[in-house]
């Protein structure tokens, strides 16, 4: 039975905040509902849900707070968020959400002008609590500024995706501000981060038991996963020369990518569209820039119709890749202009590979 897709967003609106508890137990809730889910089963339900919390934060709906044991979720205000398009003014809204506002938002266009464009569409992320896209196309800048001043609501004039990316630290820089010490490893399960196939994979001491380096990489910078014993939670250390300081894992990944001289990021600056690898998400700010590009949550593709790709290897801008990338499953982000593809990579140190994706989105 098809239910509204939105009904996620409804309920961390009504609430404005709550535990991740809370936000969880709806989630089990809505998602034993709705009759389209594709599996019950325990471990790809905890992936659903983490899946669609990466997602409700880069669209700009929801802000979550996983910090020590302070673990909540909070509404994002209502807001139209302008896109970086060329053309008519567009925007998305973001943020606060009921089942009347989509009602009210076509009323304030009809009152604002007779050539206001609204479509609503499903997402296409796989994710059945995902909420709708909700884009507004005027003839002018100031329509948009009018309708939401109907709505009580902020217009951000300035595309965010192009303010995010600006404010998003570089790759040296969140490296500089870490703080790095001689402290001992935890004797915690652990798993490395392997940069060939962009996944964590069991230790050697781990498999071995015996403190030998069989299988060390030949990298200098390790970044390894340690799992609490009794919590089930997961915390990243960057090790180099024996020092080691503690990361978020998604800046951790493309650290060790960066001393591998790997590049990850595919683009094809024809039909603006970006693919990122799984193992490589980008970090939090970075993510959601791309993904306020368009509005659109991106699309999980297992493999991309192209040729061997490249990796270990430096790759000159502008030049194809041919080699082999290997690995499974890749983000795509649509509608990224050429000018904020280039600006992400570069963040990240990476130079992007430029391909032709013959994807139907």
């Amino acid at each position: 039975m098809y239910r509204d897709r939105d009904e996620l967003l409804y309920v961390v609106s009504a609430k404005k905040e709550m535990s991740w508890l809370s936000f969880k137990q709806a989630f089990n809730y809505l998602h034993s509902l709705n009759k389209t889910a594709n599996s019950d089963n325990e471990d790809d339900i905890k992936k659903e849900i983490l899946s669609t919390v990466r997602i409700l934060n880069s669209l700009g709906h929801c802000e979550f707070d996983f910090t020590d044991n302070h673990r909540r979720v909070y509404i994002a205000p209502p807001v139209l968020v302008r896109l970086p398009s060329g053309g008519f003014p567009q925007a998305i809204l973001a943020g606060f959400r009921t089942p009347t506002t989509i009602d009210k938002l076509r009323s304030a266009c009809k009152s604002v002008g007779k050539y206001i464009n609204i479509d609503v569409t499903e997402q296409k992320s796989g994710l059945i609590l995902v909420p709708k896209r909700v884009l507004i196309q005027t003839e002018d800048v100031s329509e948009l500024q009018e309708i939401a001043a109907k709505l009580a609501i902020d217009f951000i004039e300035t595309p965010s995706s192009w303010s995010l990316l600006h404010f998003s630290a570089s790759l040296e820089d969140y490296l500089i501000n870490c703080h790095w010490s001689d402290e001992p490893e935890l004797n915690w399960k652990r798993k490395t981060f392997d940069e060939n196939i962009l996944r964590f994979i069991l230790s050697p001491t781990s498999i071995r038991g015996d403190g030998s380096d069989a299988g060390k990489s030949k990298l200098d910078i390790r970044l390894s996963q340690y799992q609490h014993p009794y919590r089930n939670t997961k915390i990243y250390y960057l090790w180099q020369e024996e020092r080691c300081t503690q990361v978020e894992r998604d800046w951790g990944r493309y650290a060790v990518i960066k001393a591998a001289k790997i590049q990850v990021l595919i683009y094809d600056q024809h039909r603006f569209l970006m693919a990122v690898p799984v193992g490589a998400k980008l970090p939090q700010l970075l993510e959601r820039s791309l993904t306020l590009c368009s509005g659109y949550a991106p699309i999980f593709i297992e493999e991309l119709p192209l040729q061997q790709l490249a990796i270990n290897l430096s790759i000159p801008k502008r030049e194809v890749a041919v080699t082999n990338l290997n690995v499974t499953g890749f983000n795509l982000f649509r509608d990224v202009p050429p000018q904020i593809a280039e600006i992400t990579a570069a963040k990240l140190d990476q130079s992007l590979l430029f391909q032709s994706l013959d994807i139907k989105l």
